[in-house]
């Protein structure tokens, strides 16, 4: 192989190999971020219009929403399969992780 063709492989091998360590780099930063969205958060920090889940207290009993809420610009927060509002005051949010709920037609209206 001649000189010149060793350099061209030489410099086609960094470039591959400076690829595979972006695409690593991002596959990183992708886990870590879905990581850290599926830890819970405080409801005081929760962003609008996104779809969470959120946690709330009933008689003393914390759970979870089966279906996905959106807070709107305004503080409301929303069913989003029914959008309809929902009277809740949440204590904790995270990121919504789950496709669209199982059945809208048997959600429970607080």
């Amino acid at each position: 192989m001649s000189k010149v063709g060793t350099e061209s492989f030489g410099e086609h091998l960094l470039s591959d190999v400076a690829r595979v360590m972006q695409d690593a780099d991002r596959a990183v930063h992708a886990v870590l971020e879905r990581q850290h969205l599926s830890h819970w958060h405080p409801a005081s920090t929760a962003p609008y219009n996104q779809d969470l889940e959120l946690r709330v207290a009933e008689e003393g009993v914390m759970s979870a929403l089966p279906f996905p809420c959106r807070q709107s610009n305004t503080g409301e927060w929303i069913n989003v399969d029914l959008g309809v509002s929902l009277q809740i005051q949440p204590l904790e949010w995270r990121a919504w992780q789950r496709g669209k709920s199982p059945d809208p037609s048997s959600v429970v209206h607080f």
